[in-house]
């Protein structure tokens, strides 16, 4: 939301809520009185501090916002009828804090019922969101006319009592002194006058000079006959890219001078490539539109078409410089300096005499560079922390942008940036590990366990560093120190969904299956759309199934049933006594395939009946055979029977006597002795051991 430039709060409006007290109509809620209060401004509103700001005695508003108006002051100019008590604490400075903050302070108004509200206020020094507001306690005191005392428990636990205080007065409450000061109220040397809030139109003209300079993208454009071409500057000069459409009047207008002042700008070494982007839009007729154009137009200028992968180019380096990522508007333009960097951003349109002015300012030092990027002018801070703070950031920025190319699929783009940044910052751990995995990826090894090493000396807590720095290792054969950073990237980030599938990797070239299954569906719980786990998960299940069943399995259509292949995995084990292995391989299948009628049959059968007790489950045999029957329409005996004894288990014996009987019945002529004896041990309130 923020980067996109949306509100918070959706233009809602601001909420004013009134104290109603013990009003009997109120029945103890508040009454919203946002819009009589004149407050309910559709700002996105942030902090309300309160002070007396005219010395009236009530209390006015600053209040903050994150949007314009940065800064509202709500002065309370309501007619005064009643009377007010302004009081300002200052603590010994021994006992309790100059400030007194913290300080508890009762006004108690002479011949008051014992039934009335107490005047009490606690001084804070700072109250709700980011405000902190008037040290100055203001107390509404009604229509009282007469103020008996005033006490004051002070941060350090002292009581300390205040007579003589007049109605509608400030005063002054230092501790130990027991005697108020009367504070005279001075009239404000600064006289504000209420104004009229002017909604400041819209604008996305913007020009953006760069404190760091990026390489420009390299990509391609057509001309409009279709044919492409690189985007590149000539050495030595400078190349304004113009992205433009024809039914954009200051686009067209931006040509014009272009054109007719195109003399000026070769002159000062500026070259112009005007990009049309008519074609990536609906309408296939503005294409037209533009070409007919240029034609007639004859610009002294390179004229073409922009393609969709330019135009995210463009924007993808905008919004790496500026944290707001706006769309891009017509026209913008993009001032790439002699090296091919680029140097100023301009958002809507630009003039020559400005291009002229900028054509040098990628020539200038970095501090210079801040100082013409700043909005508005001043005085830059010469200073260590500084210049280390202005090198990070461009160290960050590098790294941003070079892993933006690296996962669009530009990793040879990305590379002269961390090799910059690690020129700025030979500890940068970010650089070093996106630089390795670049090396990795190109098979340059030697290099890769170098910079891969360097981010996990640097970073030791790096999760995504060790799991790559183990993949690197794996490359060369180094799998027990593979292992080592695996299991150390997932020490740092439990279920890391990467470094599980590194470690079943290696353990499905060890052919320790059980052990790669394990992780594969670790990886699977935090990722479960992997597509490379899913393979690596089928890979090693054939692989099992070769160990456990003495076969492989027969893959049909190339589409392997993972599901299927766990259960009959399970089975196997099943077959050969091995109940542990055979139920987690029948929750793996339920895991992959939660409707599979035999591995739900299987490992209720099992929660159900196990004679270890750390393999029974009564409530979760219970819930996996149900959904077992569900799918038959409890028409198929042998399930039928595993419910029985799943209801057995959790001592809901008549429910297991009369799904024993049905699955009797479902078995026709078929031998049921078993199902007889099992019958009868439900009868006699024993749950069933197989």
């Amino acid at each position: 939301m923020i980067v996109e430039g949306r509100s918070f709060s959706g233009n809602e409006r601001n909420c004013v809520f009134l104290n109603t007290g013990e009003a009997t109509a109120a029945k103890g809620r508040f009454a919203n009185v946002s819009a009589v209060s004149g407050l309910d401004f559709p700002d996105d509103a942030r902090a309300v501090a309160l002070v007396d700001w005219d010395h009236d005695g009530d209390e006015d508003l600053w209040i903050s916002n994150r949007n314009a108006p940065r800064l509202r002051l709500m002065r309370n100019d309501s007619p005064r009828t009643n009377h007010f008590l302004s009081l300002r604490l200052e603590g010994d400075g021994k006992t309790t804090n100059r400030d007194a903050i913290g300080a508890r302070v009762e006004v108690i108004i002479a011949n008051t019922a014992a039934d009335q509200p107490k005047s009490i206020k606690t001084l804070r020094a700072g109250e709700g969101f980011l405000t902190q507001s008037s040290k100055w306690l203001s107390f509404g005191l009604g229509g009282a006319e007469v103020i008996e005392k005033v006490i004051v428990r002070w941060p350090g636990g002292k009581l300390e009592e205040f007579s003589g205080l007049e109605v509608d007065h400030r005063y002054h409450l230092a501790q130990g002194t027991g005697r108020p000061r009367v504070v005279p109220a001075e009239d404000r040397k600064m006289k504000l006058i209420p104004s009229i809030q002017e909604k400041m139109p819209s604008s996305q003209v913007a020009r953006i000079p760069l404190v760091e300079l990026l390489p420009a993208p390299k990509t391609l454009f057509t001309d409009f006959e279709g044919k492409e071409y690189e985007l590149e500057s000539e050495d030595g000069r400078l190349l304004l890219v113009n992205l433009w459409a024809s039914w954009c009047a200051p686009c067209l207008s931006e040509l014009s001078e272009f054109a007719q002042r195109h003399g000026e700008l070769q002159k000062k070494g500026i070259d112009v490539l005007a990009l049309s982007v008519d074609s990536l839009g609906q309408d296939p007729s503005t294409r037209t539109n533009a070409k007919l154009l240029a034609d007639s137009r004859k610009f002294p200028f390179e004229i073409g078409e922009a393609t969709e992968a330019l135009v995210a180019s463009f924007q993808s380096l905008h919004n790496t410089h500026i944290s707001l990522h706006e769309k891009l508007p017509l026209p913008s333009s993009f001032l790439i300096d002699r090296k091919g960097r680029l140097s100023v951003i301009y958002k809507g349109g630009v003039s020559v005499d400005t291009l002229i002015e900028d054509a040098d300012h990628s020539e200038r030092d970095r501090s210079e560079r801040i100082a013409q990027a700043a909005p508005i002018p001043g005085q830059l801070v010469s200073h260590s922390k500084v210049e280390r703070a202005a090198v990070k950031s461009a160290v960050e920025l590098q790294v941003e942008y070079g892993l933006g190319l690296q996962n669009s699929g530009r990793p040879e783009q990305a590379v002269p940036l961390y090799l910059e940044a690690l020129k700025l910052d030979p500890e940068n751990s970010s650089a070093h590990h996106y630089l390795g995995l670049v090396r990795h990826n190109e098979g340059r090894e030697a290099d890769a366990i170098k910079h891969l090493g360097e981010a996990v000396r640097i970073k030791p807590d790096y999760a995504l560093a060790h799991n790559s720095f183990g993949i690197a290792l794996l490359g060369k054969g180094e799998t027990e120190r593979a292992v080592k950073h695996f299991r150390k990237s997932l020490q740092l980030e439990p279920g890391y969904a990467a470094a599980h599938n590194s470690l079943g990797v290696t353990f499905h070239r060890q052919k320790k299956y059980a052990d790669a299954l394990e992780n594969f569906h670790q990886a699977l719980a935090s990722e479960p759309n992997w597509t490379a786990t899913h393979k690596n998960l089928g890979l090693s299940l054939q692989g099992l199934a070769g160990e456990v069943l003495g076969q492989p399995f027969t893959v049909q259509n190339g589409h392997p049933d993972h599901a299927t292949m766990h259960a009959a995995i399970g089975n196997g084990y099943r077959d050969q006594g091995a109940i542990p292995e055979a139920a987690r391989h029948y929750q793996w299948a339920l895991n992959l395939g939660p409707d599979l009628p035999p591995a739900l049959n299987n490992l209720a059968w099992i929660r159900a009946t196990h004679p270890d007790a750390e393999l029974r489950n009564g409530a979760k045999a219970v819930e996996l055979a149900e959904r077992c029957c569900k799918l038959s329409n409890y028409q198929i005996g042998p399930t039928l029977d595993t419910l029985a004894a799943a209801y057995a288990e959790v001592g809901r014996f008549d429910d297991a006597i009369r799904w024993q009987n049905k699955a009797i019945e479902l078995a026709g002529a078929t031998d049921t002795t078993e199902l007889r004896k099992q019958l009868e041990s439900y009868r006699a309130g024993k749950p069933l051991r197989k």
